[in-house]
Formats: structure tokens, C-alpha cells, sequence
């Protein structure tokens, strides 16, 4: 990928696997950009504006379906039947085919305009890293994204079926809606699962093809339709779906565990010094190099600040009796 060491922003804007990457991190082939920005590239900051730009903006990119095509054909050639129906003078011959040509391009125009009226409209919210989000849906759900994390969503939907989707981490209280065939559903997509919902708090948080949900409050449903799996979820259970194991794995948990970054903080309990790494990796964008693999198993306990950057690695290094470092995009474990 050594191309991309000479491209601006524009360049990011126009490269199809680069917006693929920014839509669908999780989808196949797309892990090396992943790698390519937590290696510390030069133009790492262009292209996390053009990422930005991308995710805020309704930048999909939209196919037109091929019965549209086919529809607005016929309709084409009925108008122009109907006109030929009409008997002409010889003077007015000219005139049949600049009235034809208006309808023609009015009947395009206005065929294009409904196209694109009723075209879904998508909101994409993005985090940069070390920062937190707060997002109102249209239904007046309220969605907390973590740092380094997105979401979208149809912003012009208050009824019906309510869909979302996200990468990296965020927090959901939907609110509880009725219609006339009972409550309103509320969908999540994250990585290769779904989570249905109808009225609950809950913690998402999908990364290398591994999602887990954290269920604080109400009921859901959590599902991997490519893998047919699903399972019911209860208050203070925490389900984890691995496309490497390819199961639903389900367990009891403290929900704080998991929502203390609400609060600008991380709460490890008997987690790994690698997975303590991961997790700060995600938050801060740093790459974590740990100089001596035993450390990388070692079990810990705590809790870590997110605010300030300088306090936080002072913290783990006492966490973990070690000396911790921060050389530009790097953090050095001892």
C-alpha cells in the first residue's frame, strides 16, 4: 500500500477500497487498511478527515434499480404513442417533436425527482479517537458512541421498523414506541450480528469480527443469521458472537465492566495486560508494544482515567510495576 503514502484527502474521497473500508470495516479484504492506519502512516491525518467526511455525509453510494430503468421506458413509449395517435398537418410535423422532446425530458425529470425524494436518507455520526459522542435518533433514542466508532441511521424514519448501524463500541437506551400492531421494532447491526429490540439499555461493541453485547436493562434478542445462531438476552448478561468460533457464547456479568467508559474510564477485572492493550488501542489509537511476551499474559485488576492521556499511562505503568512510554504513536511497555 505504499501509494497511499502520497495521497491527500481528495484521493481518499476517490479510492472505492478505501470507502468500502470506512462503511464496512468488518467486510472482507478491508483489514488492510485497518493495519495501514494503526501503522502510523504520514497521511494518517488526511485520510481520518476523509474518513470523517465520509461517515458524516451521505456519501453510499446508491445503485438504481433496474425496473426503473424499464418503467420509465415504457412510460417514455406510451407518452410518445399517445402523441403519434394524434393526426398532424403537414406543418405542424416539426412542432409533434418539440412537444414530444419537452414531455420526454419533463416526464425523466420528474421520474428522477421521486427517485431520489424517496430515497432513503442516511445520517453517518462519527468519533474520533480519545472522544465520546452523544446521538438522538429520530425516535428520540438516545445512542452514546465510544472514541474511534460510528453509526448510522435513516434520518428521516420516526415509524415503523427502526434500524441502526455501528462499528466500534456505543451505548443504547431506545425508547419504548407503539403503533397499531404492537411495539415499534428496533434493530441494530454490528458486524455480522443483529440485536432486536423493543425498549432497553444495552453495550454493543463490535471489533475483528467479534461482537458482544452487554445487556443492562430489558429484553433482546441477539442473533448471527449467517451463522443461525440466536439466543434470548436477560438484564446483566453478556453474549459475545466470534466468527472464528462461529457460536453465540453467553455468561452473567457486571454490566459496570462494561459501561464505565459512559464515565470516561476503563474497569478491568482479571483482564489480560494484551486485552488491556486492545482496549486502550481502540480508545487512544496508539499501537502497544510489549517488550516481554510473559507480560502479555499477566492477569490484572483496576481502573484507568481516560481524560488525561500522561495520567493514564502513569497509571498503568503502576498497574503493572513496569515502565510506560509514549514515543509519538507508540506506547512502550517495558
Amino acid at each position: 500500500m505504499d501509494k497511499y503514502s502520497q495521497y491527500k484527502i481528495d484521493d481518499f474521497l476517490k479510492d472505492e477500497s478505501f470507502i468500502n473500508w470506512v462503511l464496512d470495516p468488518e467486510g472482507e479484504n478491508n483489514q488492510a487498511w485497518t493495519k495501514w492506519m494503526n501503522a502510523g502512516s504520514a497521511k494518517k491525518e488526511a485520510a481520518q478527515k476523509a474518513i470523517d467526511i465520509i461517515r458524516t455525509l451521505e456519501f453510499k453510494k446508491e445503485t438504481v434499480a433496474d425496473e426503473f430503468y424499464s418503467n420509465l421506458k415504457q412510460r417514455i413509449d406510451n407518452t410518445v404513442a399517445n402523441e403519434q395517435a394524434i393526426p398532424l398537418q403537414p406543418k405542424q410535423q416539426g412542432r409533434w417533436w418539440l412537444k414530444a422532446a419537452a414531455v420526454i425530458a419533463a416526464l425523466l425529470i420528474g421520474t428522477l425527482v421521486l427517485y431520489y425524494v424517496r430515497k432513503p436518507a442516511y445520517t453517518y455520526i462519527s468519533t474520533p479517537y480519545a472522544a465520546t459522542k452523544t446521538v438522538w435518533l429520530p425516535d428520540s433514542s438516545e445512542v452514546v458512541l465510544n472514541a474511534n466508532s460510528s453509526i448510522r441511521f435513516n434520518s428521516n424514519r420516526t415509524g415503523g421498523n427502526r434500524e441502526v448501524w455501528i462499528t466500534g463500541e456505543a451505548f443504547f437506551k431506545v425508547r419504548h414506541l407503539e403503533n397499531a400492531g404492537g411495539a415499534q421494532p428496533f434493530t441494530v447491526y454490528a458486524g455480522n450480528a443483529v440485536i432486536e429490540v423493543l425498549g432497553t439499555e444495552f453495550n454493543v461493541k463490535t471489533i475483528n469480527n467479534t461482537t458482544g453485547v452487554l445487556l443492562q436493562k430489558g429484553k433482546v434478542r441477539f442473533s448471527v443469521p449467517a451463522g443461525n445462531a440466536a439466543t434470548i438476552m436477560h438484564p446483566n448478561e453478556y453474549c459475545e458472537y466470534s466468527a472464528a468460533q462461529g457460536k453465540i457464547t453467553a455468561r452473567a456479568a457486571n454490566p459496570m465492566l462494561f459501561t464505565a467508559w459512559l464515565e470516561k474510564k476503563y474497569r478491568f477485572e482479571k483482564a489480560t495486560v494484551q486485552d488491556v492493550c486492545e482496549t486502550l488501542k481502540e480508545y487512544f489509537g496508539f499501537n502497544f508494544i510489549i517488550k516481554r511476551p510473559e507480560l502479555a499474559t499477566q492477569v490484572v485488576s483496576g481502573t484507568l482515567e481516560l481524560q488525561n492521556e500522561q495520567v493514564m499511562l502513569q497509571v498503568l505503568g503502576e498497574l503493572l510495576h513496569t515502565t510506560v512510554t509514549r514515543e509519538g504513536n507508540q506506547v512502550i511497555i517495558e
